[in-house]
């Protein structure tokens, strides 16, 4: 007998078992997971860790195979939850306020460079049918600044991936050109 046929022997007896045992094996499956929760988050961890490239094109499979799934989900959860999306969307507005540097509060032509942005990124999306995003660089939630000397337009994916990590370089980087730009203000004015 070839390993192969060993191979599919044994996965056509496990799925024989799993189908005669469901209820038994999920409910041990549930209660081990219960005693063992923090043993199996670490050890999901540490399996990303060391998979994260295997991960990450799972994932992206997963997605692609899977848009209007993930998106009816999305839609469905944003019309189910309309007060966390609110309030969601509300705090990301006064992070974006908070965070705009006093120099260029009311500054028209620092509200043009964002709106042109935001602009770009809607050319960009009806150009290759393509989502992309606005993103910081520098995050908000870092404490980047809503600058559009902060600002690039990126694929959606790229940005989720993303999510709130920056390069130290990048983010020296801002800090400095948010200097000059401010050393400027003052020496117009």
């Amino acid at each position: 007998m070839t390993a192969h046929k060993c191979k599919q022997d044994k996965a056509a007896y496990d799925r024989a078992r799993y189908q005669a045992n469901r209820e038994k094996i999920i409910a041990r499956s549930k209660l081990y997971y219960k005693t063992n929760r923090e043993k199996m988050i670490a050890r999901r961890k540490a399996y990303v860790q060391n998979n994260k490239e295997k991960v990450d094109a799972y994932h992206k499979v997963y997605r692609e195979a899977n848009k209007e799934k993930i998106n009816a989900t999305v839609k469905g959860w944003s019309r189910n939850n309309k007060d966390k999306r609110s309030a969601t969307q509300a705090k990301r507005r006064a992070l974006k306020i908070k965070l705009i540097p006093t120099h260029l509060l009311d500054c028209p032509i620092e509200k043009n460079r964002i709106n042109n942005t935001y602009k770009l990124r809607e050319a960009f999306i009806k150009i290759t049918g393509v989502q992309h995003h606005v993103d910081h660089m520098w995050p908000l939630s870092d404490g980047g600044p809503h600058w559009s000397g902060n600002l690039q337009v990126i694929t959606a994916t790229e940005n989720v991936r993303k999510y709130t990590k920056v390069d130290p370089n990048i983010k020296a980087t801002i800090q400095e050109m948010l200097i000059e730009e401010e050393q400027m203000r003052y020496e117009q004015h």
